[in-house]
């Protein structure tokens, strides 16, 4: 009579997403992207392992990395990182994070490295997710290999079309800072304030700006006001604020998480702000309020994340216009800021619909 297996039988093995959430506590732009990308790797398998490279504890609550997480830290745990991949049972996901991506030269290696993530998981069967991005300063070989590793990934979205043009692959799509939630903020007519957060590592604006800048609250009766979005962008708003004779906002000691919450407070209340960092425009306009980059010789960047969720006229150089193109810029109405809600709308469901269909890719893989 032949013996009765009663061995039971074994358990799969757990699936595993991977995702790549390094940034600096100081900058709630870069929080508010990669918490986004944090969302799209959420609930995708049994175990999510979170590389956040030295970013401090605090950046865990900015980010919102739920409790189970494996997360590790340093570029100590690199190799842990990888050794994890490799390893990994079959159909892990891989979701790289949102931003800019430098491509200049001295970044060939690191390319080469993602570039290998990206065959493990493609060899296991899995799916590589990289969210909306923007490549900066492309270089050979760096672009040449990035190029490979996009083509062979199932999700690969650039946030502007000149980035695709670059890359030769992909989808555009909003940049993730879109997907945030659109607040209602204050009614129209309840809106107070002409906000202001300029970077500090460009020189102060000239006289004409000034002088743009005050008429402009003046005539729509707003008082003006300067915020802190990047730590270290904190000694040019106060400069900011004294030239203007403006209300200045510090940061201080304030923690990150905090501090998120006052600004997304003020950007409620704002009938316009004015910067030249992308994500402070993101969230303004994510509360209703009308963005506007308004400094000497801007780069394409923010011009471009914009037209590509349809909103044009965002950027002016203040270099070469005229006092009457910087009135008609810094001009609230609310009909322009209706047209911005409503294109930031549809931003946000054309993430939700990639987001879903990146859900179902995942699926489609462990059938």
């Amino acid at each position: 009579m032949p013996r009765r297996d009663e061995r039971s039988p074994r358990a799969p093995r757990p699936t595993r997403t991977f995702v790549s959430l390094t940034g600096p506590a100081g900058n709630i732009g870069d929080a508010l992207i990669r918490r986004e990308t944090l969302h799209w790797a959420e609930g995708t398998s049994d175990e999510l392992i979170a590389y956040i490279g030295e970013a401090p504890d605090v950046w865990l609550r900015q980010l919102g990395i739920p409790a189970g997480t494996m997360v590790l830290r340093s570029k100590k745990s690199v190799p842990r990182w990888l050794w994890l991949l490799a390893t990994a049972p079959q159909h892990p996901v891989l979701v790289f994070e949102a931003g800019e991506i430098p491509l200049d030269r001295g970044n060939g290696l690191r390319e080469l490295v993602f570039l290998a993530e990206t065959i493990i998981v493609r060899l296991k069967g899995g799916v590589v997710v990289r969210p909306p991005r923007g490549i900066r300063a492309p270089s050979w070989p760096a672009l040449a290999i990035h190029r490979l590793a996009a083509r062979l990934s199932q999700v690969t979205l650039w946030r502007d079309g000149a980035t695709i043009t670059r890359a030769g692959y992909g989808t555009l799509a909003p940049d993730i800072g879109f997907s945030a939630g659109a607040r209602a903020g204050l009614a129209w007519s309840e809106r107070t304030e002409l906000l202001v957060s300029l970077r500090g590592a460009r020189p102060l604006p000239d006289a004409a700006w000034i002088r743009a800048v005050r008429e402009a609250a003046d005539a729509a009766g707003l008082t003006i006001r300067t915020v802190v979005q990047v730590r270290e962008d904190e000694d040019r708003a106060r400069e900011i604020a004294r030239l203007l004779g403006g209300t200045f906002d510090a940061w201080g000691d304030t923690d990150s998480v905090t501090q998120e919450e006052v600004l997304r407070d003020r950007y409620d209340a704002a009938q316009i702000v004015i910067s030249d960092r992308m994500h402070v425009l993101v969230l303004a306009a994510l509360s209703g309020a009308i963005p506007v980059e308004l400094v000497p010789s801007p780069t394409a960047k923010i011009a471009d994340a914009f037209a590509a969720v349809g909103l044009e006229g965002i950027s002016v150089d203040s270099a070469t216009a005229d006092a009457a193109r910087m009135t008609a810029a810094l001009t609230p109405t609310p009909q322009r800021a209706a047209e911005i809600s409503e294109r930031v709308r549809v931003a946000a469901a054309t993430l939700d619909e990639i987001e879903r269909g990146m859900r179902a890719a995942v699926r489609r893989a462990r059938a």
